[in-house]
């Protein structure tokens, strides 16, 4: 008869770790879709901002609704400014017509689980993009 004395042991042994495993994936998952949420909520408001950048005079002559460039950049850079949050970067993009303007977030989230396996920083890189066009309300 063989001796089995142990071998529950491991099998517990071995299903903490991989419970572990999977935890920490878990966590690392949520992180980024936490701060993938939060990059899209600064996106949205950064283009809606942006995109009330109308270029006044240009409507008042023509009656064409079109963007302001720096006006539209200096609007959706405030509207970042003011969310009090810190993000990797932010770009704005107005279209050469002026028609619509665009804004990426770029966020990272460092170390965690990930990084265990990767051997590096484990640096994990969100990019939210969103678009808007501007419209004037009759």
């Amino acid at each position: 008869m063989r001796d089995d004395r142990g071998s529950i042991t491991f099998w517990v042994l071995g299903l903490t770790i991989l419970i572990l495993g999977f935890g920490g994936l878990a966590l690392d998952f949520w992180r980024v879709l936490s701060v993938q949420r939060q990059a899209g909520a600064i996106a949205d408001a950064a283009v809606v901002a942006a995109a009330s950048g109308v270029d006044e005079e240009h409507y008042r002559l023509t009656g064409e609704v079109m963007l302001d460039p720096d006006r539209a950049i200096e609007l959706g850079s405030m509207s970042v400014a003011s969310q009090d949050t810190d993000v990797a970067s932010v770009v704005f993009d107005v279209a050469a017509d002026g028609s619509s303007v665009g804004v990426e977030v770029v966020d990272e989230i460092e170390g965690g689980f990930v990084a265990f396996f990767t051997g590096d920083d484990g640096r994990l890189t969100v990019r939210v993009t969103s678009s808007a066009e501007p419209v004037m309300v009759p």
